[in-house]
């Protein structure tokens, strides 16, 4: 059998039935009238199915060409949709991915702001506090100071009232 036919089944049929048709006339020719007139009537017979079959054999083969090159235009298709939605999902995700990246940055540059302005707030309060004592220890030394200087002026008047009044070698 040739390597055509092993491929199509259509084909195949087409040579089974050329080489049934070829065996039925060497029969016919082989045989009396009568007998070759019966077998040549049941030929034509099976001649006319055969062909028939073949016809419907051929539309089906048009059909599942038809519908085969259908398939493959839908595939394609679809094989094109799909590489477009990856392509917009790609996209998306890529956008997302820098939409975080950039989002990741604020937030540590923020948390640096924000432990910057944690230490200027701790120092602002140590300093406030240094400021209060200085302060207090300033208006203690003040009030000290105040005090010593009354009391110096104090004894100073003193002193001076007491060499007024003060009489030498009595």
């Amino acid at each position: 059998m040739p390597t055509a036919l092993r491929h199509s089944p259509s084909a195949y049929r087409v040579h089974q039935i050329d080489m049934l048709a070829r065996l039925i006339t060497l029969i016919a020719r082989e045989t009396p009238s009568f007998l070759r007139s019966t077998l040549y009537s049941q030929h034509l017979s099976e001649q006319t199915q055969l062909k028939e079959k073949v016809r419907i054999l051929l539309e089906d083969k048009k059909k599942l060409q038809g519908e085969q090159i259908l398939l493959q235009e839908s595939c394609e298709e679809a094989k094109r949709l799909c590489e477009e939605a990856h392509e917009k999902i790609y996209d998306l995700w890529t956008r997302q991915l820098q939409e975080h990246q950039r989002l990741e940055e604020n937030l540590q540059s923020l948390m640096k702001q924000k432990e910057l302005l944690t230490r200027q707030r701790d120092l602002a309060v140590k300093l406030q506090h240094h400021f209060t004592v200085s302060q207090m220890r300033f208006e203690n030394l003040q009030q000290e100071l105040e005090q010593t200087t009354a009391q110096e002026e104090s004894l100073l008047h003193m002193e001076l009232l007491g060499q007024k009044h003060y009489v030498p070698g009595k």
